[in-house]
This record gives C-alpha cells, structure tokens and sequence, in this order.
C-alpha cells in the first residue's frame, strides 16, 4: 500500500481503536487487508480513509468505517459461514466479509445495476472470490441459497423484511439499522423460542432499503 495511504489507514485504525469502534483484532486485520481506497470512486480518493460516509454512485454511500466496525464485530462471523448480505454498494463491507469467513461464502444482494458492475470490478481487483453479488431486490433476500448464519442488512428499514428472517439459520445473526429519519442498529438472533434481541444502539443514519419491503 501507498505510504500516503498506509499512514491514513493507521491513524484511521488509531481513532476507532480509541473511540471503542474498533475492539476485534480479526476485523482490524480485515480493515488492514482489505483497503478502502479500493472501493472509492477516483473523486474520493484523498478521503478514503476519513471516518465518514463518502458518495459512491446512484445517490448512494459507502459506509463509515466506524459504522463498517461495528457492525461487522457485532455480526460475531466465523471462518466458513455463509452470509447473506442486503446493499452491496461499493463492495467495500463485502470484502471485510469475505475475508472474515475465509472458506466461506458472501452472498450480496444489490438492486441498483450500476453499483453491481461497480462492486464486481473492485472485488475482482483484489483477487476476492468468495463472494456472489447479485442483482436483484435485496428486501426480498436470496432464498436460492439460504439459509444463512448471518444477515447483514445495510440499508435502512423501519422494519425488518419477514423474508430475511425466513432466511436466517436456528442460532443465526441478523443485524440492520431500524427506523425513519434517524435509525437503531438492531442485532437479532433467531432461537427456538423465536427471534431475540440481542443489542440495540441508537442515533445512526443509512440510505434507505429500497424493493418491496424497504421503505415506503
């Protein structure tokens, strides 16, 4: 990596670590192997590793790294596992992912044809082949494939599609921010006795879930 870049990504990585986003040395190594600026358009580059949202294509973002971190140590991913992702983007939570489940699978659901070719491109620059992004309306899942030991949803929903938590594993994880104009993320897991709140953190902000069960 650049030296430019490697120096950003440490002090970035520095920030999360002190601000208590950042507590899993296996989701820093992710944050270490797969680089941001990858996953950037060329217009943002000189901010790839700011801990903030940055536009991507189609009034869409990629996400905070804090938020990225968070979510993904709150997923808890195990080597092998096969996860279902709503809201490929720039590929970028994707990758992080991939690398997190190493033999495992990432299934990314995408609705927006351009962020498709967009996330593909990038994955395959840096070699990721773990992962099937697919371009179809991700509030309805990926049932072909189910069903899955985590969900990540990275969109916002005021509710939590029925299909999703169809799809999810007994014992899975499903996690998404939940609200209108200001959002909690929400992890769930799936038990016997039905679905369990886990943990829940408020005052978040994503684009919305678009499809037929995103928002109206």
């Amino acid at each position: 990596m650049e030296k430019k870049y490697q120096t950003a990504l440490n002090d970035l990585i520095n920030y999360l670590k002190n601000s208590r986003f950042l507590n899993d040395k296996k989701v820093e190594d992710a944050f270490r192997n797969i680089p941001r600026h990858e996953f950037v358009p060329s217009s943002e580059l000189d901010y790839a590793y700011y801990n903030e949202p940055l536009p991507i294509k189609k009034n869409q973002t990629i996400s905070q790294p804090a938020v990225v971190s968070r979510m993904t140590e709150w997923l808890d991913i195990k080597q092998g596992q096969k996860i279902l992702e709503i809201g490929t983007g720039s590929g970028w939570q994707t990758a992080i992912l991939s690398y997190l489940v190493g033999q495992g699978t990432v299934y990314s659901v995408e609705i927006k044809s351009e962020l498709v070719k967009f996330a593909r491109e990038n994955l395959e620059k840096l070699g990721v082949d773990n992962v099937d992004v697919i371009l179809s309306d991700g509030s309805i899942g990926y049932s072909k494939a189910s069903p899955y030991d985590r969900i990540m949803i990275t969109a916002a929903c005021t509710e939590i599609p029925l299909p999703l938590l169809d799809q999810l594993a007994d014992g899975g994880l499903l996690i998404a921010p939940v609200g209108d104009s200001s959002q909690s993320l929400v992890l769930l897991q799936k038990t016997k006795k039905g679905i369990v709140e886990i943990k829940n953190e408020s005052h978040y902000v994503f684009v919305p879930l678009l499809g037929k069960f995103g928002k109206k």
